[in-house]
């Protein structure tokens, strides 16, 4: 499954986010397909790959201590 994680940095931890997006550490059965920062908000999105739903949680909660996140399920275009 591809999931997509939007994250709005605390006030206080944006230096922190970029810091661990730029060095995060993935776990094995987590692919990152793509990561970028944005201008306004949210702030920066990761879009993965998971097989498995309960380590794609532990994966975005990595990201819990520097802001809110908000994470989807991305279903392909030609799966419909």
């Amino acid at each position: 499954m591809k999931f997509v994680t939007f994250i709005n940095a605390y006030p206080d931890k944006y230096s922190d986010m970029f810091l661990l997006l730029k060095s995060m550490h993935v776990p094995d059965g987590i692919s990152i397909i793509s990561s970028y920062f944005i201008f306004g908000k949210p702030d920066a999105m990761v879009i993965f790959e998971c097989g498995d739903e309960s380590k794609a949680l532990k994966f975005v909660e990595t990201f819990a201590g520097v802001g809110d996140t908000e994470t989807h399920v991305l279903v392909s275009v030609e799966r419909i």
